[in-house]
């Protein structure tokens, strides 16, 4: 374990910065059957949700806020890996379908609850949701997994379980249990699972917060890992040697790079405990 340092944060915060706005310039158009367009939109969701987390804490001092957010970014970092960092193509797609058919369908629920008003936009909207769930559902009855004479399969499409161990295992995994296969040990994923719902959901502990500014810098020191999961995610699902090109020369890396905190052994430090697979790296 090594401490963390805002040098590692910063560079870790332009990386994806890079890395979002080239992918999003190559996927700009929406496909079912090609979930690059949503793997996309879903790296822009957890880049501008690092930027939230880096304003709340320098700005506004809010460290209730910021593990609000930090949840939000690890249960986004590890939906999108657990769902799209896969060898087995068909395996993506599957997950890819139920996952924006699990989406579609809560948001449907909404409007027949009545929690969402039902406004001409709102309308409109439920109209092309339909449709889409309609052409989802297409597509998974005749996925190949179906020809497998699984009954599993039929049973994982009707609960729109896209969080399922396996095809033989149906049943929906934990987040918690999802952060071990993401690679954090068992103390750390028991710390993300049971310490960040203290403030999400409001309980004792969340009034008990620090507002000394650099104390708060433990909030983005403990994002650190995250964002590298995230970057070992998006160079795995979209391996493009350009994209790390085009950060590597880009002005933003220079600019790290002689700006004058910039702390070199500390970058090294860290780069050598990728290497050795640290499984921590927080203070």
């Amino acid at each position: 374990m090594i401490k963390a340092n805002p040098t590692v944060f910063k560079l870790y915060l332009e990386m994806m910065d890079s890395f979002s706005e080239y992918l999003s310039q190559k996927y700009s158009e929406s496909s079912l059957d090609n979930p690059d367009y949503y793997k996309t939109i879903i790296i822009q969701k957890i880049v501008r949700m690092f930027h939230t987390l880096d304003t709340l804490v320098k700005e506004y001092n809010d460290e209730v806020s910021a593990r609000c957010v930090l949840r939000g970014i690890l249960d986004s970092v590890t939906t999108y890996c657990f769902i799209y960092q896969r060898e087995d193509k068909d395996e993506i797609l599957f997950r890819h379908y139920l996952y924006l058919l699990d989406g579609l369908g809560a948001y449907l629920k909404t409007i027949v609850d009545g929690i969402l008003e039902e406004g001409d936009n709102k309308l409109d909207f439920k109209k092309y949701c339909k449709s889409i769930i309609s052409e989802i559902n297409n597509k998974l009855f005749s996925h190949p997994y179906l020809k497998s004479n699984n009954s599993n399969v039929v049973t994982i499409i009707k609960n729109t379980n896209w969080k399922y161990e396996s095809l033989d295992k149906p049943k929906g995994l934990s987040f918690c249990k999802m952060y071990k296969l993401l690679g954090f040990d068992n103390k750390t994923a028991n710390y993300y699972y049971n310490i960040m719902p203290q403030y999400t959901h409001g309980l004792c502990l969340s009034n008990f917060t620090n507002i000394d500014s650099n104390q708060l810098q433990n909030v983005l020191y403990e994002s650190i890992p995250l964002a590298n999961r995230m970057i070992q995610g998006i160079c795995k699902t979209f391996p493009y040697e350009k994209m790390r090109d085009v950060f590597l020369q880009s002005d933003s890396f220079k600019k790290i790079i002689m700006c004058q905190g910039f702390n070199h052994d500390d970058l090294l430090d860290y780069a050598n405990a990728i290497i050795r697979k640290d499984k921590m790296l927080l203070v």
